[in-house]
């Protein structure tokens, strides 16, 4: 079991699933999602559409998935004290790569060719911990400036030459860049994101050519607000927030409830930042999450699951 969490940093959740709506034309229906739910401590399959499609298998029962990498479908978990290394393919083969883990930590990104995974600690040390699957090696990396309480999971380049530690405060969103070749000094500048206007999500961010994409919830008065998915420029601070797509945080009909993040929503994105997957509360003062699927040309937010007493943490998609 994790720990409690504070704002923006990963130290406990439960979760759960179930099926629901039919899926829209525009809907991606090869893209699957891992989800872990509290009820048996499985980690269930399901495509976009919301149908079941199987079980990572009774191995990893109780233990929560905390990254993915799409190419050869591994998947970080963490399994009590230890964050291990599965794969979809063999799912009863374990292979434990950091133990203990963290006791306070962000989730989990892998670098493009899957060797390297990374992290952001924040205690019992503070530092990035990037873990070689070749050499089976873990090293700690000074963040500079970056604050580990309000980082989000770090980002790997294209290249995986490079890691990007997004932080978030009430006014600013920042971004630290570690050079993994050269191991200069962290930089860490702030970017132009008005944060009264875009509030970023808890989730894994992605950094493709074009920049990293990530996502937002644009507040409106009196509602509802606008999930945005947005590029934002590492190497040049001074760039603005390109928006890519939107969808109103308010399913089909208008007479369904506006969907509500809490401090234990998350998101991920495809592997072509063209769908997003969200776990958020269905209402005001909801005790469970629901499940959403975001595509571009797509006006709202289309529900993957909401039964109601269903709790939904960190779902990612598996598949490219």
């Amino acid at each position: 079991m994790l720990r409690q969490w504070t704002p923006l940093v990963l130290i406990g959740l439960s979760a759960a699933i179930a099926c629901s709506d039919t899926p829209t034309a525009s809907e991606p229906a090869v893209l699957t999602i891992l989800a872990h739910y509290q009820q048996t401590g499985e980690n269930l399959l399901i495509d976009a559409n919301g149908l079941g499609v199987g079980s990572l298998g009774p191995t990893t029962v109780d233990m929560v998935p905390i990254g993915a990498y799409t190419t050869d479908g591994t998947i970080a978990l963490l399994a009590g004290d230890a964050i291990v290394l599965t794969t979809l393919s063999h799912p009863e083969v374990l292979d434990t790569v950091i133990r203990p883990s963290p006791l306070t930590h962000s989730l989990l990104s892998f670098s493009p060719s899957g060797r390297f995974l990374a992290l952001v600690s924040v205690r019992p040390t503070q530092g990035l911990l990037l873990y070689d699957r070749a050499n089976k090696t873990l090293d700690t990396l000074t963040m500079g400036d970056a604050d580990p309480e309000v980082a989000l999971p770090p980002v790997f380049s294209p290249d995986g030459q490079r890691i990007a530690i997004l932080t978030v405060t009430p006014l600013s969103l920042l971004v630290t860049i570690l050079d993994l070749d050269a191991r200069l000094q962290p930089r860490t500048e702030p970017l132009q994101v008005s944060r009264l206007l875009n509030r970023p999500l808890f989730g894994w961010p992605r950094w493709s050519d074009d920049g990293i994409h990530m996502a937002f919830r644009r507040v409106a008065e009196p509602g509802p607000d606008t999930l945005v998915v947005g590029v934002v420029q590492p190497d040049n601070a001074d760039a603005f927030l390109e928006e890519r797509y939107r969808a109103v945080m308010a399913p089909e009909s208008d007479e369904r409830p506006e969907v509500v993040f809490g401090l234990s929503s998350t998101y991920s994105l495809s592997a072509d930042g063209l769908a997003v997957v969200l776990a958020a509360f269905p209402a005001a003062g909801a005790t469970a999450h629901s499940l959403y699927v975001v595509t571009p040309s797509v006006p709202r937010i289309r529900i993957v699951q909401d039964e109601p007493g269903v709790v939904l943490f960190f779902p990612q998609f598996i598949n490219q």
